[in-house]
């Protein structure tokens, strides 16, 4: 289950809006969201993941592939695999390029919070090849050559499933609609 928060404007700020021809979202349901949000994530492959260890905060700008909202990352390792073991609570965007000078009001983006796992993928090949079914630059490596060099390399497979998602798209009447997973009873 999850929960929707719409912010709602004012009549004043709704007429501002409109007069750029943005009508905002009043009403949406968490399931709606989540569609929009999936396809959004599909449509990208870069992502800005935030990790922190012993209170110090690390950025990475990273390749990743999905599933939903699920996310995946490859990595032979570095300092997020160390900072995700110690801390798994991570965050990261996907935005679009914004070009204020041309449309001030195209800024778009997701801002992402969620619980990371890893594993290697030689320690766990099943699970391995069923993340593998969703990297979308298979066909891209095979023409390249890089088979072997991929299947030899015992990436560090990262998994984020996220806990909440913030949203902005005005163009598309999104204004920080925010999509938070409801915590499970214990």
């Amino acid at each position: 289950m999850a929960k929707l928060i719409i912010p709602h404007g004012n009549a004043q700020e709704k007429a501002v809006f409109e007069k750029f021809g943005i009508r905002l979202i009043e009403a949406l349901s968490p399931e709606e969201f989540e569609k929009v949000a999936a396809a959004y994530i599909s449509t990208h492959n870069v992502l800005n993941l935030a990790t922190c260890r012993d209170n110090e905060p690390r950025c990475t700008t990273l390749e990743y592939f999905n599933n939903g909202l699920t996310v995946y990352i490859m990595s032979e390792g570095g300092s997020k695999i160390l900072s995700i073991q110690k801390n798994p609570r991570v965050s990261f965007t996907i935005n679009d390029p914004y070009a204020p000078e041309k449309d001030y009001l195209s800024a778009s983006g997701l801002q992402v919070w969620g619980s990371a796992s890893i594993f290697k993928k030689h320690d766990d090949p099943a699970r391995a090849r069923e993340v593998q079914k969703y990297f979308r630059n298979s066909r891209a490596v095979a023409e390249q050559g890089l088979e072997q060099m991929v299947n030899l390399v015992n990436f560090n497979i990262i998994t984020i499933v996220p806990h909440m998602i913030r949203y902005l798209d005005l163009r598309k009447g999104f204004r920080n609609v925010v999509w938070e997973k409801e915590q499970q009873a214990r």
